[in-house]
């Protein structure tokens, strides 16, 4: 009789905590995330049934357009044949990522095909959690009204808890007014068409209450959504938790104010940019340049966490002057137990690492003083450096470039933070990190 292999003795929770990690390390790299969790399937019968859970939780659907509709259907039939001859996968999917073409001549919800397979899916366990809607490219859906009827408002609207809309154009307002659990949307270069017609099988339909709300260069989006022009709040804002604002285009800086006004419950302000998106090249700061300063008061906002990034322009007006205006308005009696400070060097002008103490430090550690009044409070400090200098395709010679740069913002950093705990109380804990960031010119030809 032969010897078990060492690999199945493994305890079958012990393999699952394993894939569990691997997934959750490989979160956000769609390719090299099938890719290792298909070949963990392989390894022996313990590792597939985690692994298929992970590898299907969510499902991804590209429509081709016009001209490659049928390999859209040739996708959603390998997709019924693996439901088909195994049931269990369809119990796994909870989220579904429909990419949607802007030269669609045929809907996904006009696809029998596709349609069989998200009735599979929802009659064997039930609702998804979770829809992502669009794609890196703007398109419009064909027939908004023929997709809310057939699709949304049967197998999304009364289930899905966190919504994703992306480049769509004229994403349907009911859509989101509709999906009554949800807890979570995200709106990414969307506007909303507001002529769809209301669900004739149901008179009434509570409003979602929105606990988080992330949303960039959508202003026009946003705007239908907080009731302006509107005799109604599409949504319920009052229960809002956590708020993300892509502060590169003032429009959307604009409509911030609105939203913190409407929710007396804000827990969590994430003012971000460009630079926290995965993107091949760094963000290019320099043509244009938005300041917070004026338009954020927390005077009746009840934070625990405050994270704030920075691009630092060429004048004294564009660092710190505008997270100074913002923390001036918290209120001296607060709740705020985290701080983050993200600061961008070197992107919106060519400067070196000594850049990042050319800014008011000591206006900054003196409104935290205040904030903290003798209470812990975490202060982060995140500097993010681009070094246009690293341009060499040999990258022996970036890496030394590298090593050359991360040296130096080092030095500048440790003087910085020398300074700040000097000025500040020693409740509030200090913690730091260094970004260096290049054009890959290797990747550019």
């Amino acid at each position: 009789m032969s010897k078990p292999s060492p690999i199945s003795l493994i305890s079958q929770e012990l393999v699952d905590k394993i894939i569990d990690d691997l997934a959750e390390s490989v979160e956000g790299v769609e390719f090299f995330r099938w890719h290792c969790l298909s070949r963990c399937s392989l390894v022996c019968q313990s590792f597939l049934p985690r692994s298929q859970y992970h590898i299907f939780r969510s499902i991804r659907i590209e429509s081709e357009g016009d001209c490659g509709h049928e390999f859209t259907i040739k996708r959603c039939k390998e997709l019924g044949r693996i439901l088909t001859q195994s049931p269990h996968i369809a119990t796994y999917v909870r989220e579904l990522r429909l990419e949607i073409q802007p030269d669609d001549k045929m809907g996904l919800h006009e696809t029998p095909i596709f349609m069989q397979a998200i009735n599979r899916i929802s009659q064997a366990h039930g609702p998804l959690d979770k829809l992502t809607l669009g794609d890196f490219r703007a398109s419009q859906l064909r027939d908004p009204q023929g997709f809310l009827d057939a699709f949304t408002r049967p197998f999304i609207s009364p289930f899905i808890t966190s919504l994703h809309i992306q480049r769509i154009e004229n994403a349907p307002i009911r859509m989101i007014q509709e999906c009554v659990n949800l807890a979570d949307l995200t709106l990414w270069d969307v506007d909303l068409e507001c002529d769809s017609r209301p669900n004739p099988s149901r008179q009434y339909i509570p409003r979602p209450r929105l606990r988080s709300l992330t949303y960039r260069a959508s202003p026009e989006a946003i705007k239908k959504l907080i009731g302006k022009g509107f005799t109604y709040h599409p949504i319920h804002l009052s229960t809002l938790r956590a708020l993300t604002i892509y502060t590169d285009d003032i429009e959307d800086i604009l409509y911030a104010q609105s939203i913190i006004r409407a929710t007396n419950s804000l827990e969590e302000l994430y003012l971000s940019t460009q630079g926290n998106i995965r993107v091949r090249h760094p963000p290019d700061y320099s043509r244009q340049h938005v300041s917070l300063e004026g338009h954020i008061n927390l005077k009746k906002a009840n934070l625990r966490i405050l994270h704030a990034n920075v691009v630092f322009g060429p004048s004294d007006d564009e660092r710190l002057s505008g997270i100074l205006s913002i923390l001036k308005t918290v209120p001296t009696v607060n709740s705020l137990q985290s701080f983050s400070l993200s600061v961008y060097v070197g992107f919106a002008t060519e400067v070196g690492p000594e850049g990042l103490l050319d800014a008011d430090w000591e206006t900054l550690a003196a409104l935290i003083r205040k904030i903290a009044c003798g209470k812990a409070l975490a202060f982060q400090l995140l500097f993010h450096f681009f070094d246009c200098e690293n341009t060499s395709r040999i990258s022996e010679k970036q890496n030394r470039r590298m090593r050359m740069a991360r040296s130096l913002c080092a030095n500048q950093l440790h003087r910085l933070v020398g300074e700040l705990l000097r000025m500040m109380d020693p409740a509030i804990t200090l913690s730091t990190d260094i970004n260096i960031v290049y054009h890959n010119a290797r990747s550019s030809r």
